[in-house]
């Protein structure tokens, strides 16, 4: 597992990781917008290429700068140091939500297969809430993934899980914010804010309450499911499309989260009928958790994310499609406890990540 450590400013942390990465952001740059294009040409019949794509990227530049200043800045550092234009390192950080607003009329199969859970404390011997997920993508993007350690002049340090050039995916703030996100998919997309930007504002966030308002108030460009836990096991589970959020209580009991919709009203807007394996996962996982009867151990979540029944719906997946798990994480707010693994998690290293 490579840990980057980054210090500073917010900008000079960005041109730090532009600067030590920069062949591999070019390389990754170049493979996410390849995949991105094939996957609009193949499941939504949509002929798209780089240009296009680009536009999208420059439309959600004033809204992200609006949004989350630091954030923003971060990613023209990165710009910076990796001589890349900025609407191309932001084009790599919301890949997703920019693929949607392309093709959200088309029949696009949700692109990855990140598996979530988050575990009330009711359901810890320790008495602690738990949290944590599966991070699926391309199988030729699982070299470009890293943990980051940052530790800014303003704001909290953080810990994340993440990819070469890439803001915040996964991760555990030193005020004890935990935050990570499953993709969905509906047909409202927008310019707007993307998701790393409005995980890594959370990670800015010293409450709940502040994350939480971080993630409905965002002008989001595309749908995605976000977790939240905070230092006193109070946890948040919040599904949105674009336009609409909705926060359901995630502080007692199991709460999984795979890749379709959840919540009725989105749906009745989701752009495509969700492939078996995100319902599969969805059940397989629920099940390993609750067969812990009460005493669910981040052991008990690490297992889950490794398990590979059902074959190419296998919560651990492997190059189905394409796509592999390409990292895990389990975060145990209260504790600051943060595991990952870089790989797919029944036969990768899990390694506890210390605080910068």
């Amino acid at each position: 597992m490579r840990i980057l450590d980054l210090r500073g400013t917010h900008r000079e942390m960005g041109q730090q990781f532009g600067e030590q990465c920069r062949g591999e952001i070019e390389t990754f740059y170049k493979l996410r917008v390849a995949n991105a294009i094939a996957q609009a040409k193949q499941h939504g019949g949509r002929d798209v290429d780089e240009t296009t794509l680009l536009n999208v990227a420059r439309a959600c530049i004033e809204p992200t700068r609006q949004y989350h200043l630091a954030g923003w800045e971060e990613l023209e550092g990165v710009a910076a140091g990796a001589d890349m234009s900025p609407e191309k390192i932001l084009a790599m950080n919301g890949l997703t939500d920019l693929r949607d607003i392309l093709a959200w009329h088309g029949e696009l199969e949700a692109f990855g297969g990140c598996s979530s859970v988050v575990v009330g404390a009711d359901r810890n011997r320790e008495g602690h809430g738990l949290c944590g997920q599966t991070w699926d993508l391309a199988t030729d993007n699982m070299p470009y993934v890293l943990i980051v350690r940052r530790a800014p002049s303003e704001g909290p340090r953080t810990r994340s899980l993440t990819t070469v050039g890439c803001l915040s995916l996964i991760g555990l703030n030193e005020r004890g914010i935990a935050v990570g996100t499953t993709n969905i998919r509906t047909k409202d997309p927008r310019a707007g804010v993307t998701y790393l930007s409005i995980i890594h504002k959370v990670l800015h966030c010293d409450s709940l309450d502040a994350a939480t308002a971080a993630v409905v108030e965002a002008p989001r460009a595309g749908a995605h499911y976000y977790y939240l836990m905070d230092q006193d096991s109070r946890g948040a589970a919040i599904e949105c499309s674009a336009n609409h959020a909705e926060v359901r209580s995630a502080s007692d009991g199991i709460f999984v989260h795979t890749n379709h919709c959840l919540i009725p009203s989105h749906q009745e807007i989701e752009a495509s009928t969700p492939a078996s394996s995100s319902h599969t996962r969805q059940s397989r996982l629920e099940s390993l958790v609750e067969a812990a009867e009460g005493a669910v151990t981040a052991d008990t979540i690490e297992s889950a994310f490794g398990d590979r029944a059902n074959g190419e719906d296998a919560i651990s997946r492997v190059d189905f499609n394409g796509i592999s798990s390409n990292g895990a994480v389990v975060m145990v707010p209260a504790t600051g406890l943060f595991r990952a693994c870089h790989g797919t998690p029944h036969d990768a290293d899990w390694l506890e990540i210390p605080d910068a």
